[in-house]
């Protein structure tokens, strides 16, 4: 009997030991998981927002040195329309997947999120046959030179329910055969919040920071078009929350709810609040802001 009871205590520690380590395992993997989409998905979001409105203003020569290939900022014009613009968005937006377009202000159904749509110039090689490789789209695709101005790329990003009920990060492009092409980039990312760095002064400088919906409302207040308002953006911040795949009954709320409040761009937009709902997943919010490296206004 002594030695029975000998080894049902060693098999009650040994399954105790078991289950302790398969459980952190699993909430090891799920912050793992939650850290690398972060990443990811910084990496992605910085760098298409740092190409946005890039006009290849160097032409090249021939190796021939007498050739010259046209220089791409030959074909800018003025924008006649949001989507002729290099950069712009929408708030609380759903986004199609199948239509050139980046939704409409107050569509959501995904938690409010935005749509940020990006659009430049690719970069061929010096005889004009293939990409440089400089220049690259949101599924990482090499762009070339365009022909005419509407053949600049263009990535649209943004949140939306993938068919097993779980969120994701999209990107919209146009495909080279000049369709609609739509990929998960990554999953889990639950909110998309975008605010624009708006320069009213024209020193380059944000003066303040709006919403789409603002930057769409300030324009019907001075009787402009829209894309007259966009071309005064010089900045970007974007602010996402990225939870993890399980729930987890350990990590439920406790207390009062608005103690788990989470500020998407920083708690200098308070008015930008997520309120996640109490079903234990980890979660990870992702801040950033990028300066606009190309002129968005044409060159005079």
């Amino acid at each position: 009997m002594i030695a029975l009871a000998i080894g049902l205590v060693i098999v009650l520690a040994a399954s105790s030991a078991f289950l302790g380590a398969r459980k952190l395992f699993t909430n090891d993997t799920d912050v793992r998981s939650v850290q690398d989409t972060v990443r990811f998905t910084r990496h992605v979001a910085q760098r298409l927002i740092r190409q946005a409105g890039y006009s290849d203003y160097a032409p090249d020569h021939q190796p021939d040195g007498a050739s010259v290939v046209a220089s791409g900022v030959a074909l800018s014009g003025n924008s006649k329309g949001p989507f002729d613009l290099s950069l712009a968005g929408a708030s609380n937006t759903t986004v199609s997947k199948t239509l050139a377009e980046f939704g409409s202000t107050d569509s959501d159904r995904v938690h409010g999120s935005d749509s940020l749509m990006v659009r430049f110039f690719g970069r061929s090689n010096v005889d004009g046959s293939d990409a440089d490789g400089t220049m690259h789209d949101c599924f990482g695709v090499a762009q070339t030179g365009p022909a005419t101005f509407n053949d600049r790329a263009w990535n649209i990003l943004y949140v939306d329910i993938a068919t097993d009920g779980h969120p994701e990060l999209y990107c919209k492009r146009r495909a080279g055969n000049g369709t609609v092409d739509v990929k998960e980039l990554a999953r889990g990312v639950e909110l998309l919040k975008v605010v624009y760095g708006f320069d009213a002064n024209d020193d380059s400088v944000p003066d303040t920071w709006l919403e789409a919906k603002e930057i769409e409302a300030k324009a019907a207040t001075a009787g402009t078009d829209a894309y007259v308002q966009w071309l005064n953006v010089v900045a970007v911040r974007v602010g996402m929350v990225v939870r993890s795949n399980r729930p987890n009954a350990e990590w439920k709320q406790v207390g009062d709810a608005a103690n788990y409040k989470l500020f998407p761009l920083g708690r200098d937009f308070p008015g930008i609040v997520f309120e996640p709902p109490d079903d234990g997943r980890f979660r990870a919010v992702s801040t950033f802001t990028v300066m606009l490296r190309n002129v968005q206004r044409d060159p005079a």
